[in-house]
């Protein structure tokens, strides 16, 4: 009364069985992918705006400021921020009266 299934014959997986595989498959593979994508945006953004040079009219305005004698130390800040130079690293001495 039982009807035996020989072992070459696999039954075949219903409609929501393949959607279930499908849905699975989708949510192992898509994180990894996302993630990927998201580093390489965020990578390409800090590149670009690393590399972006200041407009040549704030460049002349900032070494107008470090040649001046009489600019307030906030100016000077600002001005160093945009030339790229590091104020914050220190500086032998012997180097200094180079």
């Amino acid at each position: 009364m039982v009807d035996l299934v020989d072992e070459d014959e696999v039954p075949a997986p219903g409609r929501s069985g393949r959607w279930r595989v499908i849905a699975l498959t989708t949510l192992q593979i898509a994180p990894p992918i996302i993630s990927v994508g998201c580093a390489i945006m965020a990578g390409y953004f800090a590149f670009a705006t690393s590399s972006k040079k200041p407009p040549a009219d704030m460049a002349a305005l900032a070494v107008s400021i470090m040649k001046s004698g009489d600019a307030s130390p906030e100016l000077r800040d600002w001005a160093a921020d945009v030339l790229g130079i590091q104020t914050d690293i220190g500086m032998p001495s012997k180097t200094a009266q180079q």
